[in-house]
């Protein structure tokens, strides 16, 4: 039977660091690239041999504490840009929901436009037949003059005819008595 290693309690727990002095450099150095030394960093190629090639880059070294600065204004940093991420989904969403009803809209403007365009075809439609009418009650005035004329023309004849037809009557009248009754 295998037997269990016993652990010491004062290894058990959380690592502990001395206050021994380290000799270790607790600075950090930064390298500002150019943006052709970034592409070739991008490119694959090793910082080292990019570091090599430019003697004459800018070194900068840092203290811990100052590090810790930029650490803290870098997290600082990423949560202004999580915010931000955060108001660009809720515009992406304000934008596809105002795309939404313009599209919407653009559908209502058409189907107003074909409204428009039917109303002013049958407009169109309406001011020809109009203009048939009209045309229509010019002749048909004028054919009411014409028949008004000869109405008039007619009566002036049956009155003239009635005038003959009276003088006729009594002349018939005349003539009968002379051969009833002998002048």
């Amino acid at each position: 039977m295998a037997t269990l290693t016993k652990i010491s309690p004062s290894r058990k727990g959380p690592p502990r660091f001395g206050n021994r002095p380290h000799g270790i450099d607790t600075t950090v150095r930064t390298y500002q690239l150019t943006p052709e030394q970034l592409e070739r960093l991008r490119a694959g190629e090793k910082l080292d041999d990019i570091l090599k090639e430019d003697e004459g880059m800018k070194k900068t070294v840092i203290a811990y504490s100052k590090y810790e600065e930029v650490v803290a204004e870098r997290d600082g940093l990423k949560r202004q840009l999580e915010n931000l991420e955060q108001e660009n989904e809720k515009l992406k969403k304000e934008f596809i929901d105002a795309h939404k009803l313009v599209t919407e809209k653009v559908k209502e403007v058409e189907h107003w436009k074909e409204l428009f365009e039917t109303t002013m075809s049958d407009k169109e439609q309406l001011h020809k037949e109009n203009l048939i009418l009209e045309n229509e009650v010019q002749r048909l005035k004028e054919l009411v003059s014409e028949l008004t004329e000869r109405n008039d023309r007619y009566s002036d004849e049956w009155i003239d005819l009635h005038k003959e037809l009276r003088a006729l009557r009594l002349y018939a009248l005349e003539k009968l008595q002379k051969d009833v009754y002998g002048a």
